[in-house]
């Protein structure tokens, strides 16, 4: 009998690889991951459901990954945390925290009191 591997597996001696044709000896032998007869795979993409909301701090949700870390910057209630983590899993890009980057250059106008910056610091030891 001729079938058509769905998925990776193992028959007859061999590895059989997704789309490949071959004879299996009995139609008992027909497994979850072979189609009879020869023709295209149907193949099933799985939706990646790796994001989800999670209750954070002060009552607020965040949206987590897989391995259990914070992603992106989204803060907000239950029903929209849901929301952001479907748009996650259907492809959507993270969004970036927006507050990167504003506090070195908000610094970088302030030299405190000695005003010369690192030009005054001659000692090379720790500033206080």
């Amino acid at each position: 009998m001729e079938v058509t591997a769905k998925e990776r597996g193992y028959y007859g001696g061999g590895i059989k690889e997704i789309g490949e044709t071959f004879s299996i000896a009995k139609p008992e032998h027909l497994g979850s991951w072979m189609q009879a007869g020869k023709g295209p795979v149907e193949i099933k993409v799985q939706k990646y459901t790796g994001y989800v909301a999670a209750r954070g701090a002060a009552g607020k949700f965040v949206v987590k990954d897989a391995a259990g870390q914070v992603v992106g910057a989204f803060t907000g209630n239950k029903a929209e945390a849901e929301a952001e983590a479907a748009r996650l899993n259907e492809g959507g890009d993270i969004a970036k925290p927006e507050h990167l980057g504003q506090q070195e250059a908000a610094s970088n106008g302030q030299d405190g009191a000695g005003g010369g910056g690192e030009e005054s610091d001659d000692d090379n030891g720790p500033d206080a």
